[in-house]
């Protein structure tokens, strides 16, 4: 059989595989444990990450229509973090899908996209730039930015988005440009001894079990890949600062928090793909992270089912 042909059986047997899964009956998260917001709480955001969206792959499409399903029952929930990797293959009709998905969150009050190497990598640049801002002004009509880097506002608590400069397969680069809008935007957004949320597809370097956790002897495997040091300085400069980051799908369990110097780094699992980590392995997943006057927590949930897991929860306590 030539490599064409085996190629087209493949895909052809992904797509009825996925079509199966997609059609048996989508049932309602449970809402015996829902979102609601807690007293003191200054800001509530869901962070997902690798949703996937497809327009072949249909069960991660599944996944991604359960969770939303959770996210509407929620009562105070001020934002929604999407970490990278929002659709499979970065097409404008993958992007509609997900678009269409976030409009029933109705509730919610605002929706942070961040792009993933999914969504850039086989596009031209200009292309990827285009339609990730068009995807981003539809779910969030306030955010209209000309790059893949901007900042983002809520409750007096700042956002900072970044993603890729160039075109690139699996780790992100990162221009001098890009380094001083992180390092003026932290600068701001700390100076009150406020945290501040640095939302990054791509790990750092040797972080969350990397490079073991992509399954590769590379040093570099997995992550942001040639400008992880300097990222590193320049988030180690402020206090009470949360990378939130993406991209290796690795599940709940042992390796989704780490600190860095100063920085506190957080590792999302996965929307739309199955993970795996040795902990709680389902797709569906992610955090509810609470912001007081006092500290940070992040508790998970597995949206596509509608239930709390405390026992893959943390929280940090805030540099005064």
């Amino acid at each position: 059989m030539n490599t064409f042909l085996a190629t087209a059986l493949y895909k052809i047997l992904s797509v009825l595989v996925s079509l199966v899964l997609f059609l048996s009956p989508l049932s309602s998260p449970a809402q015996d444990d829902p979102i609601r917001r807690g007293d003191g709480v200054r800001l509530s955001a869901a962070l997902w990450s690798d949703t996937h969206m497809s327009d072949y792959l249909f069960s991660r499409v599944k996944h991604v229509k359960s969770s939303v399903m959770d996210l509407a029952a929620a009562e105070g929930l001020d934002a929604l973090v999407i970490d990278g990797d929002i659709t499979e293959n970065g097409k404008p009709q993958e992007f509609r899908l997900m678009a269409d998905e976030l409009a029933k969150l109705s509730n919610v009050g605002h929706i942070i996209p961040a792009s993933g190497n999914h969504d850039i990598r086989l596009r031209s640049f200009n292309m990827t730039v285009k339609t990730f801002s068009e995807f981003c002004e539809t779910v969030n009509p306030a955010i209209r930015t000309d790059k893949l880097y901007y900042s983002y506002e809520v409750n007096g608590y700042t956002f900072i988005v970044l993603g890729s400069t160039e075109t690139v397969f699996e780790e992100a680069a990162v221009s001098d440009g890009e380094l001083a809008f992180l390092d003026a935007s932290l600068a701001a957004a700390t100076a009150d001894g406020k945290p501040a949320f640095v939302l990054l597809h791509q790990p750092l370097r040797n972080t969350h079990n990397l490079p073991d956790a992509w399954g590769s002897p590379i040093p570099s495997a997995g992550s942001v890949g040639r400008d992880s040091d300097r990222l590193i300085y320049v988030m180690n400069k402020y206090e009470n600062v949360f990378l939130i980051t993406g991209h290796l799908h690795s599940g709940l369990g042992v390796n989704n928090f780490e600190d860095v110097g100063k920085l506190h780094s957080v590792n999302l699992p996965s929307i739309g793909i199955v993970s795996k980590d040795g902990g709680y392995e389902a797709a569906g997943t992610g955090y509810v992270m609470s912001v007081t006057d006092d500290s940070v927590t992040f508790r998970a949930r597995d949206f596509a089912n509608g239930r709390y897991l405390p026992e893959y929860d943390h929280s940090y306590t805030l540099v005064k």
